[in-house]
Formats: C-alpha cells, structure tokens, sequence
C-alpha cells in the first residue's frame, strides 16, 4: 500500500524491546522468583500429578520454550511423566490437529507426554465447580478435578473482552463449558470498551478471576512478548497476584502513541490470522485510534473464514446494531451467546462510531462480508481509494502494524 506523505499520520507498531537476558534466563528468573507463591518444585511436594494448560493454535505464545523450564520443576520434585498431562484450552475453537499440537508444543513432548484437546460442549467432560459472583455457573473440563496440581500457560497482552489476555483466561474460556462461557461473555454487554481495553481491574476480569479459582487454578506461568515475537517479560505464581504484576509489563510492550485519532486506520490482523473472530482484536484496537465517521481497513487472510465454530449463526444474522443483537438473544436466535457479544464488540468498534470496515481476505468470499454488513475490496490500495472516497482526499491515516497486539492511546496535549 502506497500512502500519500500528506496523508501519513504514521506507521505505528509494538516496540521491540531491550530483553532483560535471554528467553530462557527470563523463563527461569520467573520461576525462580514465584509472586505470592512457593516455587513450582515446592509446591509440588506432596503431589502426585499435574495437569499443564496451555493455550491453543488462536495464541502466538511460545509454549514450547516455556514447557522445557516447568517441566524441569515439575521433574524434580519426583513426579513421573506419566502423571503430568497437557490439556489444550481450546476455549469455543476448533480442535486442534495432531500437527498443530506439535508446532505448539513440540514433537518431543507430545511423544513423551499425553495431550488432550478441550471439548468445551461435550457435557460428559465437565464437572461443575460452583456458582461465583455475579451468578456465573462454573462448569470445567473434569480434568481439573483429577490433578493434584494444575498451571496454566499464556501471554499477557491488551484485549477487548476483559481488559488483558493471560491469567485466569486459561481456564474462563479456555477449559469451560458454553454455558460459563456465555454467562462470564455476557457481563461484557453494557461495558463501554474503553472501559475495559488496556485495564486490569473491571467486572469481566474479576468474573473470570472467580470462576477460575473456584475451579481449582494453581498458578500460571505468562509471558510478554515484544514487537518482533521475544520473550521480553515472565511472570509466575498465584494466578490473579501474578498476572497483575505482569500487566505493567504488557503495558509497556504493547502501547503506541498517536498524535490524535485518525481519519482512515489501517490495521493488519498479524499474528491472529487464522479467522475474522481472532482479527476482530485488531478492529477493536483500531477502534480506539479512528475518529467517528472514519474508515477502518483490516488486511489480514483469514485462512478459516469468519469462524470455524461460529461462522454459521455470523453469516445467518449479519453485524447489527447492539440493540438488535441484545432483541435476537431474548428471542433465543443465538446457539451460543458468546457470538452475540462478539458482534456487540463489532458493533462498538463500526456501527456506533459510524465507523465503515473494509476487509481485504481472501479467505472470506466478497458476498459473504457484504451479507455480514462488511465492506469488501481486493487489495490493500482499493481499500485506501475506497476510504479516501467516503472521508475525503486530505484525511490523515494511521498504520497499525501487528494491530491485534497493538494498543493505541492518544497523546494528551
């Protein structure tokens, strides 16, 4: 995409930063130096099993260099290989391929250690694990009720839905049953976004936070990753005391300035690619850096289309006007309410904000996005011709590179 200097407010993305010794010193620094916790080692005595959480092919965290440092923890403390599972929290995603497992984890510990996939609506493989403020019913992967000990695996980064990825996330959505998944999903409706994108402490979170501790959550081991991918930032421990420590970090990791809101935002959905419901995190934070009225073109190839598991009731309903979705959910129009606050989230980012989306995929057919109420166009320079057109020829334009992990915030003057 070529953009007139004129127009260029500039090219913004996550820095790459200064790593504090290499990925694995950062790895054992943390587990060495446990938040509100014992070592894993210590924690483990006593135990006899361990279950190991680790998010799905929808995450860029690198579990496989992390699994070598807990497992060494884990070793050591005497438990055997065949007492340590790895459950892949899948959330409401897809199961994962016996391929995709091994590039997520590694060939060598998938042949040495058990891995499972999440079946997050198979009734027979959840347990309920009580009722959290405010009326969630938590309902979990079984699993977690068969382990002595049970960590979880992720990254912390700025989101929409609760503020920042990572934590308690693992196990609300990652191992839960839809009807937590909704009832956590749906304390987002009425939040505005800047109420909860890029801020720790909010209802959902708190939500998630509970659910996961009564569901049985030990610790977590989470990273930060920089602009180019790295392992910048580790932390471990107690699963809410560890990840509010971390958060600073991922703050510092993911947040741009911009001079003011934009006109034209372009974003592309990297490393989220793999269906519009994953980019969707890349038009929530260009959402925050486009004035209202203003365009937002989201590049990105979204190899599986709009959503491998909730592609269907998307395509059926369209991106609407929140008052409508919240209309189709009290006429039980939604398989899953966990789709329809993901359209609300759409709906913030476009509909309110008079906000026009153009995607340039090609993996989404054209008549498709325009039956979703999206706008289409072929490349990346028809879609800059088709906002300079709706905004006009002298609308500034704001780049955001690696726009899922980007949070825009604007410089106060």
């Amino acid at each position: 995409m070529e953009v007139p200097d004129r127009n260029l407010m500039g090219i913004f993305s996550p820095p790459a930063l200064s790593p504090r010794g290499t990925e694995a010193e950062i790895l054992s620094g943390a587990l060495a130096n446990p938040i509100k916790a014992d070592r894993l080692r210590r924690d483990l005595e006593g135990k006899r099993s361990v279950l190991i959480v680790s998010d799905d092919h929808h995450r860029p965290t690198p579990v496989r260099t992390m699994l070598p440092h807990v497992l060494e923890e884990i070793i050591s403390a005497g438990i055997e290989d065949g007492s340590v599972e790895i459950i892949m929290a899948l959330g409401s995603h897809r199961p994962m391929s016996d391929r995709e497992i091994r590039e997520k984890l590694g060939s060598g510990i998938v042949d040495r250690f058990r891995v499972t996939n999440h079946e997050w609506t198979n009734p027979d493989n959840l347990y309920f694990a009580g009722r959290v403020a405010p009326g969630i019913e938590v309902w979990v992967n079984k699993k977690m009720r068969e382990f002595d000990f049970i960590i979880g695996l992720g990254q912390i980064m700025p989101m929409d839905v609760c503020g920042f990825t990572g934590g308690c996330n693992i196990i609300i959505p990652g191992l839960c049953g839809p009807k937590t998944s909704a009832d956590f999903h749906w304390v987002r409706v009425g939040i505005p976004a800047e109420e909860v994108i890029g801020r720790r402490e909010n209802a959902i979170r708190e939500a998630i936070d509970n659910s996961a501790m009564a569901a049985g959550l030990d610790a977590i081991l989470n990273v930060i990753l920089d602009g180019e991918g790295r392992i910048s930032g580790a932390v471990y421990g107690h699963p809410v005391e560890a990840h509010r420590k971390g958060v600073p970090l991922a703050l510092d990791a993911h947040t741009v300035l911009l001079p003011e809101k934009a006109d034209i935002v372009v974003a592309d959905g990297f490393p989220f690619d793999i269906e519009f419901w994953q980019v969707n995190k890349a038009l929530d934070n260009a959402a925050l850096a486009v004035r209202d009225g203003g365009v937002i073109i989201i590049v990105s190839p979204c190899y599986e289309g709009l959503s491998a598991t909730h592609g269907d009731e998307i395509r059926r309903v369209g991106y609407r006007p929140r008052e409508e979705i919240l209309r189709l959910v009290e006429q039980g129009e939604f398989t899953h309410r966990v789709t329809a606050v993901h359209m609300i989230q759409v709906a913030e980012a476009t509909i309110e904000k008079r906000v026009t989306c153009i995607l340039v995929t090609d993996g989404i057919p054209p008549d498709i996005i325009r039956k979703v109420n999206l706008s289409y166009a072929p490349d990346p320079q028809s879609a800059l011709a088709m906002a300079f057109e709706r905004v006009g020829a002298d609308a500034s334009v704001a780049v955001l590179k690696r726009a899922s992990e980007t949070l825009p915030l604007i410089q106060e003057h």
